[in-house]
């Protein structure tokens, strides 16, 4: 029985000359793939699959099985700014495919799909911040169940990637976030959206902060080092 489809973009691979396999992140079914036919012969077609699109589609849909076909693609929510905004832009690429490699799971986890249904609206809708990403990373990391350790909750406790957890330390070693790394993250951890525009973090620490949190998730989600490579893309567009 065919039914509309409806889910964040992810990614797509070439499928033949024309079609593609298009991976979509849906609130009832998790992360699906369809393969679309005919998508690049129709004019606007693949302009429809671009980061942080939520994309409408008709499927003769069973969940039990690994590829599914799709049809009638149509964008389900046009973004206003996304699109235009070059800053905008290149952070959607770059958070897009840490969703890409984080959500693998064909289960649905409603809270979490909605919560990023919130956080790309606000985005599309507010004025670019330069912490946005920061706080994505953050609210990722909550609902996939990775959340630090705060342990003690001081100031000069510092962030283990392998242990997920603060810990009070004298030496630190290359799987601890530095001391003003620690700080900021922790700040991230306790900071919600409305409030982001009273963030003090120096633009050094937020670069280097970024690198670590990136790590953090892929050594708990076991997503091979340094296969996320569009950071280099976002830092070489914030560093000109």
């Amino acid at each position: 029985m065919q039914q509309n489809i409806t889910g964040l973009y992810l990614n797509h691979i070439n499928y033949g000359d024309t079609s593609v396999i298009v991976r979509l992140y849906t609130k009832a079914y998790g992360t699906v793939s369809f393969i679309v036919k005919g998508i690049k012969r129709k004019k606007g077609g693949l302009a429809l699959l671009q980061p942080f699109h939520y994309i409408e589609l008709t499927s003769n849909f069973k969940p039990d099985r690994e590829l599914n076909f799709g049809n009638k693609v149509k964008l389900y929510k046009p973004t206003q700014t996304i699109t235009s905004d070059i800053r905008k832009t290149t952070v959607a690429i770059f958070l897009t495919e840490v969703l890409a490699k984080t959500l693998q799971e064909s289960a649905p986890n409603e809270p979490l799909y909605e919560n990023l249904e919130d956080l790309i609206a606000y985005f599309d809708e507010e004025e670019f911040s330069s912490v946005f990403h920061h706080l994505f990373l953050v609210q990722l990391i909550k609902g996939l169940g990775i959340m630090p350790n705060l342990g003690n909750n001081q100031s000069i406790d510092l962030f283990n990637i392998e242990t997920g957890s603060f810990e009070r330390i004298t030496q630190p070693q290359n799987i601890h976030f530095s001391q003003e790394e620690s700080l900021a993250f922790k700040t991230l951890l306790g900071t919600n959206f409305a409030n982001n525009t009273t963030l003090q973090i120096k633009n050094s620490v937020k670069k280097s902060l970024l690198k670590k949190m990136v790590k953090y998730i892929a050594f708990q989600m076991e997503i091979p080092r340094g296969s996320i490579r569009s950071i280099e893309v976002l830092e070489s567009v914030f560093n000109r």
